[in-house]
């Protein structure tokens, strides 16, 4: 009989040297469009449509995921996954994990002050926020989050449904950003690529191959 919580398979590299590719591109696509053009042209659009149909519930949500998806619980949450995998001696898992989620915080803050683009100013939001804008910090660090537990988690019982949560918590921190006005919808999507590409990146470089005493079981 299976171990439920060991898992019996693992993401292939073509599969994480594909997600690399694409989110790399996607990427390097929203850098050239801000560098070279100021932003996409879709960016002040989106925005105002979310503009438009703002209601006060919707302020409320926008405003507590904001709050929940925010570096202090992010990190928090990283630094939580990271020492219950000390915990269970799955070292190596364990700075995988650190190397994904801190490496995908630091390089945000890396990449911020190179592309130095000011934050949208299309009305004057709930929420203000006065850093430089691209990438979103919020849509970096979630999508972090999610893809590096999606490859923690890979093939055990249950593991889609905790992808699907990640990853829609990660979009649902994106949609809060735009509604706010605080971010373009080319920095959330840059945030969700980076890290995507950051993550499948340390994955590639780890090997996915863990030893058996590092394995989850």
């Amino acid at each position: 009989m299976t171990n439920p919580l060991r898992p019996v398979s693992e993401p292939s590299p073509k599969l994480l040297g594909l997600l690399l590719l694409l989110a790399g591109a996607v990427f390097g696509w929203l850098l050239a469009g801000v560098l070279f053009s100021g932003g996409l042209p879709w960016d002040a659009p989106v925005l105002n449509f979310w503009h438009r149909h703002a209601m006060p519930a919707l302020d409320k949500l926008a405003i507590l995921l904001t709050i929940v998806g925010n570096t202090g619980p992010m990190v928090g949450l990283g630094v939580l996954v990271w020492l219950g995998l000390l915990a269970r001696r799955q070292r190596r898992a364990a700075w995988v994990w650190f190397a994904s989620v801190g490496g995908s915080m630091v390089l945000t803050q890396l990449i911020k002050p190179l592309v130095a683009r000011p934050r949208p100013a299309l009305w004057a939001s709930i929420r203000p926020e006065h850093t430089l804008s691209f990438p979103s910090g919020h849509a970096m660090d979630t999508a972090a989050i999610a893809t590096a537990l999606v490859f923690l988690v890979w093939g055990r019982r249950g593991y889609r449904w905790v992808g699907l949560l990640a990853v829609l918590f990660s979009l649902a921190v994106g949609w809060a950003r735009l509604y706010l006005g605080v971010h373009n919808p080319s920095d959330v999507l840059a945030g969700w690529a980076a890290a995507a590409a950051w993550v499948a990146a340390v994955q590639l470089a780890a090997g996915r191959k863990l030893p058996r005493e590092a394995r989850l079981r």
